[in-house]
């Protein structure tokens, strides 16, 4: 099945870096504690792309979260002000033009909190639960977490806000088009991340239908692509014609309810002896339009 053409390539890379900042301080300070590591994050994804000549960064944004501690008001300010030095930060590191890097902030991650706290075993789990999820103004919900239950408290302070004032960062970009087989080909065994599913298309039409070639081509698109409808449906029916029933069944649970996905699952029934199952399966997919 041939796959919908991607107009435009793009991509992202995403993660979250933990600098830290001394207490009240929003300017960046790269040699403090283990701020070296988390810079490196950000740098480092930035120049896996920037490297290739094949991609072109097309926009970066970063989010800022501070922790619950503290009034709302000065969250709000280290958030934006920490958030602000890291945009410059990278900035100046790779001379991106003005309003190229978008950013935004949360002043308090309280998502984040909620989320520690229901995996966690703390003693007064349910109750600092239902006070996250109160109604209650945020410097007063930070009071009456620590004034209830301060040894969970203390617990929650050391072990999980580090982990909340964090940064996340998206680095999109777009990859250039291959057009030629032989172009493909050379992709697919060096990055195979950077080809569309009508690339790996493009390259299979040069494979007899029963070649282990072909069915490799099928299996690395799958891989790359491991939800896509199409893809588990091509990787199905080239698993099919060598006689990989096996892959082919777990391929096809996720190949989609088109005309196609019915017409492949019959072949399948037919395959394992399943002959009631097939004649269904197959009737469906006429009345679907599938003239074969």
């Amino acid at each position: 099945i041939r796959p919908e053409a991607e107009k435009t390539k793009t991509r992202s890379l995403s993660g979250s870096a933990f600098i830290d900042f001394p207490v009240n301080k929003t300017d960046i300070r790269p040699s403090y504690r283990n701020n070296t590591a988390e810079l490196s994050k950000i740098t480092g994804t930035i120049d896996s792309v920037k490297a290739d000549n094949d991609i072109t960064i097309t926009a970066i944004s970063i989010k800022g979260f501070a922790s619950p501690e503290s009034s709302y008001k000065n969250n709000t300010r280290l958030a934006k002000g920490r958030t602000a030095s890291l945009k410059a930060y990278v900035e100046d590191m790779y001379h991106f033009s003005e309003g190229f890097i978008d950013t935004s902030f949360e002043p308090e991650n309280w998502e984040g909190l909620e989320a520690y706290v229901e995996s966690s075993a703390l003693p007064h789990r349910n109750e600092i639960l239902a006070a996250i999820r109160s109604d209650r103004e945020p410097d007063n919900k930070e009071w009456f977490i620590k004034s209830n239950w301060p040894d969970d408290y203390r617990y929650l302070l050391d072990n999980c806000y580090p982990r909340l004032r964090r940064s996340d960062y998206i680095i999109e970009y777009e990859i250039r088009s291959y057009t030629t087989p032989e172009e493909i080909e050379a992709i697919m065994f060096t990055a195979p991340q950077k080809l569309s599913l009508e690339e790996f298309y493009i390259l299979a039409q040069q494979y007899d239908n029963d070649s282990q070639e072909l069915n490799d081509v099928f299996e690395t698109a799958v891989r790359m692509y491991p939800n896509d409808p199409v893809a588990n449906l091509n990787a199905a029916i080239s698993e099919m014609q060598n006689k990989d029933i096996t892959s082919a069944r777990r391929h096809l649970d996720k190949a989609g309810d088109s005309a196609e996905a019915v017409y492949a699952r019959g072949i399948y029934a037919a395959f394992v002896k399943d002959y009631d199952k097939a004649l269904e399966l197959l009737g469906k997919a006429l009345e679907m339009g599938v003239e074969e």
